[in-house]
């Protein structure tokens, strides 16, 4: 990707039933967890933990290939900004725009991304994010 190129991704659902399967196995909060308890809570329904949703969105980028057949390798995820909860059976895709090219000390160079998790029926930014990824 060229600086200040913009791809958006395919869509995928975070269904309920993924949403407890994650919650029950990495995030186990009422809100996650449990109709009831999530209704008397912060957000008043049941939500999808935001973790789930972040690992959607690595999985949306990974199949995007934003950099043709080079893999997507971390260095760095910073401002991870969380906009409104993420409803079970939301459809979602993600805008990645390149933001910079950074040269690191010795070999290593950086992209570095902005990555956006939408609604892809309303086109909401629900989280976002910026990645500094290692070009390989």
């Amino acid at each position: 990707m060229e600086v200040g190129a913009t791809i958006t991704t395919t869509t995928r659902r975070l269904t309920r039933e993924a949403a407890l399967g994650f919650a029950r196995e990495f995030d186990p909060q009422p809100m996650h967890l449990d109709d009831t308890a999530a209704e008397s809570g912060f957000f008043g329904t049941l939500t999808a933990s935001g973790w789930h949703a972040l690992a959607l969105t690595m999985r949306l980028a990974v199949e995007a290939q934003p950099f043709g057949d080079q893999p997507l390798i971390g260095a760095e995820l910073s401002r991870i900004r969380f906009s409104r909860p993420i409803l079970p059976e939301t459809e979602l895709s993600v805008r990645i725009t390149s933001e910079a090219i950074e040269t690191g000390k010795g070999r290593h160079a950086y992209n570095i991304l902005v990555v956006e998790t939408l609604d892809a029926r309303t086109g909401d930014v629900l989280i976002q994010q910026r990645w500094r990824m290692l070009r390989t």
